[in-house]
């Protein structure tokens, strides 16, 4: 196999010889299939078309003010921005409550956690919480590396996540005014 990176990504063509910064015109491979043609050329530069992934993530609602992320393969670079958006519109539309399931979830690097911390950011203030559910273990060593466990709580499934996060509020309202 041809071992030309272009943006981490390396051709899946046949070993072929290459001169100087010429591509190889084969096609760069990403996990989940073809994503774009090297053009045989000067430079990988001249990348005329990058199919990105489509979004890998899905929201559902649990409730009026809880949804359900179920996370997919990857929270990066490549999905954040959509995630990001995503997560911000069902807040607006009053979620408080995100439960992101990392079942089957291979990567979350820095910019997916950037947004999951601004989600968080977003829904603190209003007295909403993002926890965590199912988490794989490439994602527990990332929550572990970064100490994130000491912001987001975390859940063996989703659906203990969903029932504490509906036992939060009714646990909270009965309390005595006061009381901590």
């Amino acid at each position: 196999m041809c071992a030309f990176p272009i943006d981490g990504a390396y051709c899946r063509a046949p070993l072929t010889p290459h001169t100087g910064g010429s591509g190889c015109g084969g096609t760069i491979f990403d996990g989940e299939g073809p994503c774009a043609t090297v053009p045989a050329g000067p430079a990988p530069s001249t990348l005329l078309s990058i199919r990105l992934p489509a979004m890998s993530f899905v929201i559902q609602k649990a409730s009026p003010q809880t949804a359900v992320v179920r996370v997919g393969k990857a929270l990066d670079f490549r999905n954040a921005p959509d995630f990001k958006a995503s997560c911000q519109e069902h807040a607006r539309t009053g979620v408080r409550y995100f439960v992101l399931d990392f079942t089957g979830t291979g990567i979350l690097d820095s910019t997916g956690l950037g947004v999951i911390f601004s989600l968080y950011r977003q829904l603190t203030p209003i007295g909403g919480q993002v926890v965590f559910a199912s988490v794989s273990r490439p994602v527990q060593v990332v929550v572990q590396l970064t100490r994130t466990y000491k912001v987001f709580r975390q859940y063996p499934t989703v659906e203990a996540a969903v029932e504490g996060l509906e036992r939060a509020p009714q646990q909270a309202a009965s309390r005595p005014a006061g009381a901590a």
